[in-house]
């Protein structure tokens, strides 16, 4: 693993912080804050990232979209540093009582933990993190992946 150079983590910084005020602005439900997060990661990595919406919009509290926004950056980081996926998808799902974000990839996928509990003693930090987020929210997390065969990380909100 290559280690990023200070003008590297500075344009990371740049860049993050330009998404979070964007999903502050126009909310997690807006196709243009998903559009431009997988236009980004696209940008970044060489990915083809594309982004959707499954059903009807609506905001959610501005700390809830910002948790949500950080849980799929995060699962998007991952893709591009771990994965070799040449194709990944984010696609918010609103539905009566839940909310879902869906993060897949056709990488080379991994052998998910047992436990979610055991993500920061087996060295999955990031995914330590989104599960951590995923449960300040009250939300679940969900990962699925096999070797050869890509990974889903889902985050289900209920209400």
């Amino acid at each position: 693993m290559n280690t990023p150079t200070l003008a590297e983590k500075l344009g990371t910084t740049a860049r993050t912080s330009a998404l979070l005020h964007k999903v502050q602005r126009l909310g997690l439900a807006n196709v243009a804050a998903l559009e431009w997060l997988a236009g980004d990661v696209a940008k970044y990595s060489g990915i083809d990232v594309k982004a959707g919406i499954r059903g009807t919009e609506r905001r959610l509290p501005e700390e809830v979209e910002l948790v949500l926004f950080r849980i799929a950056q995060e699962a998007l980081r991952n893709v591009w540093r771990h994965s070799a996926a040449t194709k990944a998808e984010i696609t918010a799902e609103f539905a009566e009582r839940m909310t879902r974000i869906v993060i897949s990839d056709n990488g080379r996928g991994f052998s998910p933990p047992k436990t979610l509990g055991s993500l920061p003693r087996d060295g999955k930090l990031g995914l330590a993190g989104m599960q951590e987020r995923a449960q300040l929210l009250g939300a679940s997390l969900i990962i699925r992946s096999e070797q050869g065969k890509g990974s889903v990380v889902t985050v289900e909100l209920p209400g």
